[in-house]
């Protein structure tokens, strides 16, 4: 099979749209990530010998192929290689490129973890890693149980602590 490449870029009318043209520091600073499900494939073709991430980058600026029919490579871009049976997945960023290997990394537990996880919060490749429910069920009791609880805790301590001596003053030790 002949090594290819393929240019993914933010759809502009999905959810990420608000993602493109971002450079890796601005989607850290959003707590943003390269999702593929954020971008169409715009482009296939076969990788020449000798062909670099550059030299894609240069000709997908310069000189666009008549079948292109993406916007300039630009920042937010994501090139995805196929060569020698592997897959490397490359983001465009404000200076050079980061790969980017999440961008095949589909965990395949996520759906079935979404409808078994207790703790939508802990979405994470691991089922049930913490229960909320059961921390929660532990900790419960009858609101009418912990009020007599404090009530006798205060009854003991009022017997066992020390009154509090009141000492006179005299009106000479005020003067």
């Amino acid at each position: 099979m002949a090594d290819t490449f393929d240019i993914y870029q933010i759809d502009e009318n999905g959810a990420g749209r608000d993602l493109r043209f971002m450079g890796s520091r601005m989607l850290e600073h959003f707590g943003a990530e390269v999702k593929p499900e954020n971008y169409k494939k715009i482009y296939t073709a076969p990788l020449t010998e000798g062909e670099t991430l550059d030299s894609i980058y240069e000709r997908f600026n310069l000189h666009h192929p008549a079948d292109y029919r993406g916007h300039s490579l630009s920042v937010s871009d994501v090139i995805v290689l196929h060569q020698n049976g592997q897959d490397q997945a490359f983001f465009v960023d404000s200076f050079g490129f980061k790969q980017v290997p999440e961008f095949f990394a589909d965990n395949p537990l996520k759906k079935v973890e979404e409808l078994l996880e207790d703790d939508y919060g802990m979405i994470d490749g691991i089922i049930n890693n913490g229960s909320r429910k059961e921390e929660r069920s532990e900790k419960k009791g009858s609101l009418l149980e912990k009020l007599q609880e404090k009530k006798a805790e205060a009854l003991q301590q009022g017997q066992t602590a020390p009154k509090p001596v009141k000492d006179k003053i005299t009106d000479k030790e005020l003067s």
